[in-house]
């Protein structure tokens, strides 16, 4: 790369991990793994080092655990975050290079890595004065009301003088599933794993409902203190922090050689699916004070630790059958039923099994034995069967030739891998199509979720998309848990999703293979229903993106008199089938648009409507039909294939309204 591209990179990767920071720290819902994640970092380190320039934001903090709303304190001393090793080479490799510098091997204290959410205690001649999380590093969230309904806390200690204790809360696996089943049952949202639940939990405004909550901390450090503690090492802390009263993690080692160390990450890794608390590494540290002190820090992490991450957790678990779901186009997948197991911080009893050939590539029998692991330790997926404990008799799984709903038979297009149910009266398929209709990005119609429809459906109150803009709201309005209130929201919402422009009336009709962005390309571009649906697969195909199998799709949809006599409905109930928007120039004719990121001045919608005015084009991907992609903050994957497809020019949304000034 040229030192244009690698500047563009750092300000993207920077971004992106300040955007995983936020959804780890302050959401509590990552969406890559700890691994993903510290690949950008490292990716990020060299790119900077081969700039020579400061490091960014992103490289000096551990992430931001503040709410907007909550009161902060300031940490005496930083709370840091560690450097990662994912491979016994790579700790070994850390340990052997400071033994290098020392001029002999200093012994190390090893420890269970606590997967839990960080907290920070503070005493004041012996008495404990507020408890606050980790925050960005520098200041934390004052938890100390919530945190004080913890038991086995001590609230007063021996030692008289100024001390930060540190450690972190966890969620008892246990009570986890417990309270999950609990809030399954009751109709609430679960919590993903129990990291979550600790990080909410101790946020909570409610302190009668923290209470309630059997929260637990174990604690292995300390930031500020005054005067001096009477330990020079790590192990001896753990030992005065249990004689403080702290609960500390029962095992800890100090490893003096390689095999030692190895044997003991080697042992906690066996044991972590034996503890009431998630663990996902063990942590080691010099253990001498003087050498840590000696070693010191980089901008982010002390150069004395590391934690060690253990490889994705795998589990075996037993298939108890395979349910088939419809989707709204007819899609057939195949989802896994499995006996529940705990992996990687959350019960696992279902699985996607993609489609027909993936049952066939596993060659799944029945109740077989399968070893299953968390994609990205978030999406679980079977990994294996376990052949020897297969049961001779035991059926291949047997894969059905009909709808599982309305047992029509099942169609697949050449060189495809999805079966399709072949009836247009399906009733899945109804219950997807409307559920589709009424989505955010199609017509909008809050009320009218999956459950809701579900509900109408079988109370007789739709039968179809165009029973929508005929609703008995009476009859609403008398179900259980409905009531006036909410059937005049739904009237409301119904009422507006008829001023929806036609793009988005396009998109809810479900075509298969037509996205919100293609529907928007083939409203622009015929600028109404009826010249849509006279045009041909050749007229079709001259839309950006819409090539001949969407084409195809698009002239078979019109071609179909249900299809036909819905639109006319739709049209009788005062739908707009035109598309509407301002063109203020040309300026931006011919050439073609992708945002992708957070905006500052505009929401996406608002900006892509902007470009469209102006001429441009607005595609769904990366492409070489692509011309310019708006890069905002915290962009995705689509900078990364514009960076390698190399014919795409990367601007910012400053430069792009400066396109469009001169059109004013």
């Amino acid at each position: 790369m040229n030192k244009k591209e690698i500047e563009t990179r750092i300000k993207a990767l920077s971004s992106e991990i300040e955007r995983h920071n936020i959804l780890y720290y302050r959401n509590s819902s990552p969406e890559i793994t700890d691994f993903e994640y510290d690949m950008l970092v490292r990716e990020l380190k060299e790119l900077v080092k081969k700039t020579g320039e400061a490091a960014p934001k992103a490289l000096s903090g551990v992430g931001n655990d503040l709410s907007l709303s909550g009161s902060t304190i300031p940490h005496k001393q930083r709370m840091i975050s560690l450097d990662n090793a994912y491979t016994l080479a790579e700790l070994m490799a850390w340990w052997d290079k400071i033994a290098l510098e020392q001029g002999v091997r200093p012994a190390v204290c090893a420890e269970l890595k606590i997967d839990g959410f960080g907290i920070n205690l503070f005493y004041d001649k012996g008495q404990l004065r507020y408890a606050s999380t980790r925050g960005d590093g520098i200041e934390g969230e004052d938890v100390t009301r919530n945190f004080l309904t913890l038991p086995d806390i001590p609230r007063e200690i021996s030692f008289k003088g100024e001390i930060e204790i540190r450690g972190e809360i966890y969620f008892p696996i246990k009570s986890f599933l417990q309270m999950n089943e609990a809030r399954r049952e009751s109709g609430e949202k679960v919590f993903a794993n129990p990291r979550n639940a600790a990080a909410g939990s101790i946020k909570l405004k409610d302190i009668h409902e923290v209470a309630k909550r059997p929260l637990r901390a174990l604690f292995y450090t300390i930031g500020h203190v005054a005067p001096a503690l009477p330990v020079n090492c790590q192990i001896d802390l753990l030992a005065w922090l249990k004689e403080m009263g702290f609960p500390v993690a029962e095992n800890y080692l100090q490893c003096r050689d390689h095999d030692g160390l190895a044997d003991f990450c080697g042992k906690m890794e066996d044991l972590r699916g034996k503890l009431d608390y998630d663990i996902d590494g063990v942590v080691v540290k010099m253990d001498d004070f003087t050498l840590q002190k000696k070693l010191g820090f980089t901008a982010k992490s002390p150069k004395w630790a590391i934690a060690y991450k253990f490889k994705p957790e795998e589990k075996e678990t037993k298939l108890l059958g395979v349910e088939y779901q419809v989707g709204r186009t007819g899609a057939i997948t195949p989802v896994a039923i499995l006996e529940p197991v705990y992996i990687s911080g959350s019960t696992v009893s279902r699985c996607t099994l993609h489609n027909f050939d993936e049952i066939r590539r596993l060659d799944l029998h029945e109740a077989d034995v399968l070893t299953i692991v968390k994609s990205g330790e978030i999406i679980p997926k079977i990994l294996s069967v376990n052949t020897q404990m297969r049961d001779p008799q035991a059926r291949e799984l047997p894969l059905p030739d009909s709808c599982p709903v309305c047992h029509s038979p099942l169609s697949r297009e050449p060189e495809a891998a999805i079966e399709y149910c072949t009836s247009a009266d399906c009733p899945a398929q109804l219950a997807r199509s409307i559920e589709h209709f009424a989505s955010r990005d199609a017509m909008d119609i809050m009320g009218l979720g999956a459950s809701s429809v579900a509900r109408f459906l079988e109370e007789g109150i739709i039968a179809s998309i165009e029973d929508i803009y005929r609703i008995d709201y009476e009859r609403v309005a008398a179900l259980d848990r409905m009531g006036d209130k909410s059937a005049k929201n739904l009237m409301q919402a119904v009422e507006y999703s008829k001023q929806q422009n036609f793009d988005r009336v396009l998109f809810a009709l479900g075509i298969r293979f037509v996205g919100a962005v293609t529907a928007r390309n083939l409203a622009q571009h015929f600028g109404d229903i009826h010249h849509l649906q006279a045009a041909s697969i050749e007229e079709l195909s001259a839309v950006p993106e819409v090539g001949d199998k969407i084409a195809l799709a698009i002239r078979e949809y019109f071609d179909n008199p249900k299809n036909i006599e819905l639109i006319c409905k739709l049209l009788e109930y005062g739908i707009s089938m035109t598309y509407h928007y301002e063109i203020s120039s040309n300026l931006l004719a011919e050439k073609s648009f992708l945002i992708t990121g957070s905006m500052v001045h505009y929401g996406r919608k608002d900006l892509e409507a902007l470009i469209q005015s102006h001429g441009g084009k607005i595609l769904s991907g990366v492409s070489k039909a692509l011309d310019y992609l708006v890069l905002g903050e915290k962009p995705g994957s689509k900078l990364t294939k514009a960076e390698k497809l190399g014919t795409v020019k990367i601007i910012s949304e400053d430069e792009l309204l400066e396109m469009m000034k001169s059109a004013e």
